[in-house]
């Protein structure tokens, strides 16, 4: 595919979340994971980030860049294979990708939703924990110090495939940078108004949560 046939499929709205939402998660699993308590209460932080980071990303799947929709990320087995026998590579979503993305954001979603409602057995807890039982508290504590494995599982297969496609000279490593890669698609507006207004409601649902409940 030449040059000349690259497009922009990936709107700014969604590359700045792209990063946002990746130094989250490295934020998440060290404040999490380092074993420092003084870092819990950024742990806390950055878990309502997250939270809003997802809220965005599940909205922005609905009215969105025209290639960041949720029914284009439509995935089954069959194309998901075909993936690895050389499937289409003019499409701005590999099957794998769709269902890597899909993953990424189930688990993200889980894991910064349960926090809320987690406790350290200690001196912590989530911010909305006093709203529910201890045992509830305790079921929801389990699944959060679990689901973070499949995010790192994610991550490194993410790492790796970008990896893979670097090492074959391929574009689609840059395409989060440049928003562009050869697709025979449409190209995307970036909407930035109606990205304005999904962070609003993004952050004012998290802020709303956490003030008034």
């Amino acid at each position: 595919m030449t040059e000349s046939t690259r497009v922009k499929v990936w709107d700014w709205p969604l590359r700045v979340w792209h990063w946002l939402f990746a130094i989250c998660i490295g934020c998440l699993l060290y404040t999490g994971l380092s074993g420092d308590l003084s870092l819990l209460s950024w742990h806390m932080r950055f878990g309502c980030t997250m939270v809003g980071l997802v809220i965005f990303r599940l909205l922005w799947g609905i009215w969105g860049g025209l290639h960041a929709r949720w029914p284009i990320y439509r995935v089954g087995p069959r194309a998901f294979f075909s993936h690895f026998r050389g499937g289409r590579v003019d499409d701005p979503h590999t099957a794998p990708g769709r269902a890597m993305a899909i993953a990424m954001v189930v688990l993200a979603g889980v894991q910064a939703g349960t926090g809320l409602f987690a406790n350290d057995a200690i001196f912590n807890e989530g911010p909305l924990a006093r709203y529910v039982s201890g045992d509830t508290s305790n079921d929801l504590t389990w699944i959060h110090n679990r689901v973070f494995m499949g995010i790192i599982a994610c991550a490194v297969v993410h790492l790796l495939a970008h990896a893979v496609y670097a090492l074959r000279r391929d574009s689609t490593p840059l395409a989060m940078f440049t928003g562009s890669k050869p697709a025979d698609v449409a190209e995307t507006p970036d909407y930035w108004m109606r990205a304005l207004a999904t962070a609003a409601i993004a952050g004012g649902l998290v802020w709303g949560a956490l003030e008034y409940f």
